[in-house]
C-alpha cells in the first residue's frame, strides 16, 4: 500500500511540474471540455430510438440471456458488437436500469480518449504542441459529436478508436512500439462496428506496402507478428457471429442494403451537405501540403478520409441527424490542417518574403472557419438548422415512445409478439418478442423484403412476411397515447395501424384482429392496439394491478 502511495505521490508531482511548464496547454484542454459540455447542454436530453436496439441486446447479455433481441428473438440487429457489450458491463449492476445514462457513462473515457489521440496525432504529423491542443479546441466546436454522445450511440467510441488507430500508425514510423498500439486499435475499431473494414483495412494495406517497399524479410515477419493475433481474434469472432446469429454480416446492412441502388445519388448528395457545410474541405488543404511536404502520416491519414467518403457515397449515407458516416474524418481533418499550420509557421521565419507572416494565417483561418461551420450554435445555415430541429424531433419521438411502453407492458405478455417500427423503446421497456418493421432487428425483413411504400434509407418492408412471422399485436401510429375516445370504429383504427394497407393483402385484419384500448383513468389517455383473436384471447374489461383498464370497445359485451 505504501509503495502505490508512493508512486501516486511520484506522479502527481510530475503532472504538477508538467503543468507548470505548460500551463497554456492546460488551459487550452479545460477550454476544449468546458466547449464540449456547452455543446451537449445545447444538444439537451438527445435520444434516438435506435441507440435502444443495440441496447435491448445488452440488457439480454446482462440479465444471462446471451446477447439477442427483445423477449428471445435470436437475430442480429446491432452491428456494434463491442459497444454493445460494454454497455452491457454497468447494466449488469443496475439489473437493466438506466441504459441511456450508463451508455454515456461509458462513453465519456472515450471522449478524452479522443482528444488525446487528436493531440497525438497532430504531433506525429509534425504539429507543435500548442498547435495541437488548439486541434482540440477546434474539435470541441463540432455540436454533432456532442450529439453522437448524448444519444448513446457507437458513434463517439467508433470515432475516438480510429483516431486513436491512425495516431498509433503514423507515430509507429519513428517509434516502432507504437505498432502494437495500432494494432490493437485497429482491432477495437473492427469490434465497434461491422464496417471497421473501412478504416482498419486503409490502415493495414498502408502499413504493409510500406514493410513490402523495404523488401526486408525480418520487417515482414515482424508485421505479421504484431498484427496477426487481432486478426486471429477478429476472424475468430465474425465466424462466432455468422454461426451463432446464420447470416454473413448483421440484419442492418441487410435491411439498407437496396439504398444505394434506388438512391444512387442520395450518398453523394450527403457526403457533399457535410463537406461544404462544415468546411471539412479545408482539412483536404492541408492534406496536400503535407503531402507536398512528404510528410508520411499525412499521406496515410488523407488517403483513408477519401476512401472513406467513398464508402459513404457507395452505402448512401445516413439519415440520422448529426452526420453519423462523416464524423470518423473530422478529427483527423482537423489534425492535418493543425500540422500543416504549423509547418508554414516554421517555414515562414526562414522565409524572406514580405508576406511570409500571411502564409500561416491561412491554415489557421480554415481551421477556425471549420470550428465556426461545426458549431450550430450560431450562423446557422438550413442545414445546420435542420440538423437542430431532427434531433429535438428525435428527442421528443422517443419521450413519447417511452410514454407509450408503459401502456404496452400492460398489454403484450411476455413473449407476446409485437409489430411495431419503433424497434428500440418498445424491445427494451416491455416484454414483448418484438416484430420490427424495418428488417433492422428482424433477418426475414432484412433479408426477403423490398421498399414498397417506405423510404430505404431506414430500412425495407415484407408484407408478404406477416403470415409466417405470426403477429400477436399491433400499435396504432403516431401519436401512440391519445385521448380515451380517440376512435369509434374497428376500420378507424385499422386505418391507422402503419401499413396495414399492405399487410391487409395477406392478413384479414377484420376478421383476424380485435381493437383493444389500454385506459389510464386518472389522465384520461389511452393507447390503441390491436390483438388476435386466438384461443386465449377474452374481450372481457380487466384492471392491472398499476392501475391501468383494458378493454376493447368495438367488440360484443361479454
Amino acid at each position: 500500500m505504501s509503495r502505490i502511495a508512493g508512486l501516486l505521490i511520484q506522479w502527481t508531482s510530475q503532472w504538477t511540474r508538467w503543468s507548470v511548464r505548460h500551463w497554456h496547454l492546460v488551459l487550452l484542454a479545460l477550454a476544449a471540455a468546458g466547449m464540449f459540455m456547452a455543446q451537449c447542454i445545447l444538444a439537451g436530453d438527445a435520444k434516438i430510438d435506435d441507440a435502444f436496439i443495440t441496447f435491448s441486446f445488452s440488457k439480454n447479455l446482462a440479465l444471462g440471456h446471451g446477447p439477442i433481441y427483445s423477449h428471445g428473438v435470436r437475430v442480429e440487429g446491432y452491428s456494434t458488437f463491442l459497444w454493445m457489450v460494454l454497455v452491457a458491463l454497468p447494466l449488469v449492476i443496475t439489473r437493466g436500469a438506466a441504459p441511456l445514462g450508463m451508455a454515456r457513462v461509458m462513453a465519456a473515457p472515450f471522449v478524452v480518449l479522443l482528444g488525446w489521440s487528436v493531440y497525438r496525432l497532430a504531433r506525429s504529423c509534425g504539429a507543435s504542441r500548442t498547435v495541437a491542443a488548439i486541434c482540440v479546441l477546434f474539435l470541441s466546436f463540432n455540436t454533432d459529436l456532442a450529439v453522437a454522445y448524448l444519444t448513446g450511440m457507437e458513434t463517439l467510441p467508433f470515432v475516438a478508436l480510429v483516431t486513436f488507430a491512425f495516431a498509433a500508425a503514423v507515430r509507429s514510423f519513428s517509434e516502432p512500439r507504437w505498432t502494437k498500439w495500432a494494432a490493437w486499435g485497429g482491432l477495437g475499431v473492427a469490434l465497434m462496428r461491422i464496417d471497421g473494414f473501412v478504416p482498419c483495412g486503409a490502415m493495414l494495406g498502408y502499413l504493409f506496402l510500406r514493410v513490402l517497399v523495404k523488401g526486408d524479410a525480418k520487417a515482414i515477419r515482424g508485421f505479421f507478428r504484431t498484427f496477426g493475433p487481432p486478426i486471429v481474434v477478429y476472424t475468430i469472432w465474425f465466424l462466432w457471429r455468422w454461426h451463432y446469429y446464420g447470416l454473413f454480416l448483421p440484419s442492418t446492412y441487410y435491411a439498407k442494403a437496396l439504398l444505394p441502388k434506388l438512391m444512387p445519388q442520395r450518398g453523394q448528395g450527403y457526403l457533399i451537405d457535410e463537406v461544404m457545410e462544415g468546411w471539412l474541405w479545408g482539412g483536404l488543404v492541408g492534406w496536400l501540403w503535407l503531402l507536398w511536404r512528404r510528410q508520411l502520416g499525412a499521406a496515410l491519414i488523407g488517403c483513408y478520409v477519401i476512401i472513406h467518403w467513398m464508402y459513404v457515397i457507395t452505402v448512401g449515407g445516413d439519415w440520422m441527424p448529426f452526420g453519423r458516416f462523416v464524423l470518423p474524418t473530422i478529427p483527423l481533418l482537423i489534425a492535418l490542417l493543425g500540422a500543416a499550420g504549423s509547418d508554414l509557421v516554421l517555414g515562414s521565419f526562414r522565409s524572406r518574403s514580405r508576406i511570409r507572416w500571411l502564409v500561416p494565417f491561412v491554415p489557421f483561418a480554415l481551421s477556425a472557419m471549420m470550428a465556426v461551420r461545426m458549431d450550430h450554435r450560431f450562423l446557422n445555415s438550413d442545414f445546420e438548422k435542420s440538423k437542430l430541429a431532427g434531433v429535438s424531433e428525435q428527442t421528443s419521438n422517443v419521450d413519447n415512445y417511452l410514454r407509450a411502453s408503459e401502456f404496452l407492458r400492460e398489454v403484450v405478455p411476455p413473449g407476446g409478439r409485437l409489430v411495431t417500427d419503433y424497434g428500440g423503446i418498445f424491445a427494451y421497456y416491455t416484454d414483448a418478442a418484438v416484430i420490427e418493421m424495418w428488417g433492422l432487428a428482424n433477418a426475414m425483413i432484412a433479408t426477403r423484403g423490398n421498399t414498397e411504400g417506405v423510404q430505404p434509407f431506414y430500412g425495407r418492408t415484407c408484407a408478404a412476411c406477416y403470415p409466417e412471422l405470426q403477429p400477436e399485436y399491433f400499435h396504432v401510429m403516431q401519436p401512440l397515447v391519445r385521448r380515451e375516445q380517440a376512435f369509434s370504429s374497428t376500420s378507424q383504427v385499422i386505418a391507422n395501424v402503419w401499413q396495414t394497407e399492405a399487410i391487409g393483402r395477406y392478413i384479414d385484419f377484420e376478421a383476424t384482429f380485435a381493437v383493444g384500448r389500454a385506459l389510464l383513468p386518472q389522465t384520461g389517455e389511452a393507447l390503441y392496439f390491436l390483438q388476435k383473436r386466438d384461443r386465449a384471447f377474452s374481450p372481457v374489461r380487466r384492471t392491472t394491478q398499476r392501475g391501468f383498464v383494458i378493454d376493447y370497445p368495438f367488440e360484443a359485451a361479454l
